[in-house]
């Protein structure tokens, strides 16, 4: 016998011995039996009981994920953003323009362009070409709607944030490709620092994204919560509506 037969001898002998799991009777081809240890496993996977308790997805952690809003943020530097922060509060705060007008006002804060974008996919069936699919992203959807319409940022602007706000379905990279847009499409003077805001909320519909840019110095003033995110340049508009995060609602997973 040859060397290679020996080996392929051995690893049929190795294979044949190492599966318990099924084996395959020859009388019956179709018959299919289970060793011990593979009823073992399947003893562990359990059904629910007829007369069990109803799940209610509202409570314990899957219930807090429903009711978070989720946040990723970053620094754009150099002609790249990336993310670097994740946070969860317990809800997004609605605001009065008029009020968030006010404080902006006096932080020295300016909304300089805001857009909103939705999906869009198109698939042709009368043909398979990938080059005649139509495929539009929420957040670059919305940035292009902002960069139709962008005021001039104050000239002792410090900081410029891109605040976007969606679904649950949010993906990160597309958000990083909307900023890259942004900063690319903005021509921002004075060389201001830039970063993104990225919030996932439920209340908000699937497949929509809107981006709100605002300019600020970076001038707080001693204000706190909903007053203090909105002199940072933390402002959300979305559907008609103003919104905002506070420090004083980020929870954890022991909340």
């Amino acid at each position: 016998m040859t060397k290679l037969s020996i080996v392929a001898a051995t690893t049929v002998a190795l294979a044949a011995s190492s599966v318990s799991s099924f084996s395959v009777t020859n009388n019956n081809p179709t018959r299919i039996t289970t060793s011990r240890a593979s009823s073992s496993v399947l003893n562990l996977i359990r059904g629910e009981a007829v007369d069990a308790e109803t799940f209610d997805k509202n409570e314990g952690g899957v219930g807090l994920a429903l009711r978070s809003a989720i946040k990723i943020s970053g620094k754009c530097q150099k002609d790249q953003c990336d993310a670097q922060e994740l946070m969860r509060y317990e809800k997004m705060q609605e605001v009065e323009m008029s009020v968030a007008q006010s404080i902006m006002e006096k932080s020295g804060c300016s909304v300089l362009c805001s857009g909103m974008g939705k999906e869009l996919y198109q698939d042709p069936e009368s043909t398979i070409r990938y080059e005649d699919k139509l495929v539009k992203f929420a957040p670059i959807e919305a940035a292009k709607a902002a960069l139709e319409n962008v005021a001039a940022a104050p000239s002792d602007a410090k900081y410029v944030a891109l605040n976007f706000a969606g679904g649950d379905d949010l993906i990160i990279g597309e958000i990083l490709e909307a900023c890259d847009m942004l900063v690319d499409g903005l021509n921002l003077e004075g060389k201001p620092k830039v970063s993104f805001n990225s919030i996932s909320f439920n209340q908000f519909a699937d497949e929509t994204c809107s981006v709100t840019v605002v300019a600020s110095g970076g001038n707080t003033g001693g204000l706190e919560g909903v007053d203090e995110s909105i002199a940072k340049g933390e402002l959300y508009a979305y559907d008609g509506k103003w919104f905002t995060v506070a420090e004083g609602d980020i929870t954890t997973a022991e909340k």
